[in-house]
């Protein structure tokens, strides 16, 4: 094949060959806009203890976009401090709603992750049982949560996780924007648990319920 050939059939490629790599490229770069949340979350969304990060793969997507929501408008993350909460409002922030969309559809592509049970604290079950009626209006009487009334699952969440965001609500880290009816509703419920016994006995006894089906 002479010269000339070669060089139209090289014209005649070129296009399609840069609109192929150019997919490619596209594709490699948003795989880790999507993997980014197991740098912290674990290799399973499982959630890290050592760093404070919740376990992600129980929850379902509307309330993985409503926290996006509250990271992005402020609503989290604004007390100086919630230092966790301030490192994920700088992550949304930084986030396309385009990447959103796919990091939630990649999370919900993995399996529920089983949670140990917390072993070495003192709790009253029977307390907590008790605590836990007035959670049970909104998050169900098994902690499967409600998306109708926007209460996400607690059963299968890291007991060290509950206990901290329950602490937030009531020390007002959470829950303190006016346009967070939300964050006000768990304030509310967080401020009527008299000391950090009773959060434990409370998040003891979601600890002990079966974690349900991934909605």
């Amino acid at each position: 094949m002479n010269k000339a050939r070669l060089l139209m059939l090289w014209r005649t490629a070129l296009p399609g060959l840069l609109l192929l790599l150019s997919h490619s490229v596209a594709a490699q770069s948003q795989q880790p806009n999507a993997q980014y949340c197991l740098v912290c979350h674990g290799s399973a969304a499982q959630g890290n203890a050592a760093i404070k990060a919740p376990n992600l793969s129980m929850l379902p997507g509307w309330y993985l976009q409503q926290q996006f929501t509250a990271f992005r408008n402020n609503w989290r993350g604004n007390a100086a401090e919630d230092i966790h909460g301030k490192e994920m409002q700088a992550v949304a922030g930084n986030m396309s709603d385009a990447e959103i969309q796919q990091a939630i559809a990649f999370i919900r592509s993995l399996k529920p992750a089983a949670q140990p049970q917390t072993e070495g604290i003192t709790a009253d079950l029977q307390h907590g049982r008790q605590l836990y009626q007035t959670c049970q209006a909104c998050h169900g009487s098994r902690g499967e949560g409600n998306a109708q009334l926007k209460a996400p699952p607690l059963a299968g969440q890291q007991r060290w996780y509950l206990a901290q965001q329950l602490s937030a609500f009531k020390n007002g880290w959470r829950g303190n924007q006016t346009n967070d009816d939300y964050g006000q509703t768990m304030r509310r419920f967080a401020q009527s648990l008299a000391d950090d016994q009773a959060i434990d006995d409370v998040v003891a006894y979601i600890d002990s319920l079966a974690s349900p089906a991934k909605q």
